[in-house]
C-alpha cells in the first residue's frame, strides 16, 4: 500500500468538524480577489454561518441557493476583502480552478456531521 504524501492519524481526522448545511442565501462578491459568492449557510443546530467560495464557474447565485452542501466548520474565521469567512464549503477542484461541490447522496438533516 502506497504512503500518502502528508499523511495523518485518525485523531487527526475526528478533529475536524464536517458538517451537512443549506445554502440559504447566495450573492455575488464583487470584492475578492477571486471571482467568488458569499454564501450564508444554515447547518442546523450547528448555527448560520457564512462563507466566501469561489464557485462562479459552475453555478449561479440562484442555483446556490437551497442547496445542501458539506463545510468543515471549526476553522477560525478568515478575513477576506472585508468579509468574515467562517467554514469552508468543501467541493472537487479540477486542474483549471473549477470547483464542483460535495453534496450527501440524498437529503439529510442540517448540522449531520461527514465521518
Amino acid at each position: 500500500m502506497k504512503m500518502v504524501e502528508n499523511s495523518i492519524t485518525w485523531a487527526d481526522f475526528e478533529k475536524i468538524e464536517i458538517l451537512t448545511g443549506t445554502i440559504v442565501q447566495a450573492e455575488n462578491f464583487p470584492e475578492a480577489r477571486k471571482p467568488a459568492y458569499k454564501l450564508t449557510i444554515d447547518f442546523g443546530p450547528n448555527g448560520i454561518r457564512r462563507s466566501s467560495a469561489q464557485l462562479t464557474s459552475l453555478y449561479q447565485p440562484d442555483q446556490l441557493t437551497g442547496m445542501q452542501i458539506v463545510a468543515v466548520v471549526n476553522f477560525p474565521p478568515k478575513r477576506i476583502a472585508g468579509f468574515d469567512s467562517e467554514c469552508l464549503v468543501l467541493g472537487a477542484v479540477a486542474d483549471d480552478g473549477t470547483v464542483t461541490l460535495l453534496q450527501t447522496e440524498r437529503p439529510t438533516a442540517n448540522g449531520i456531521r461527514i465521518a
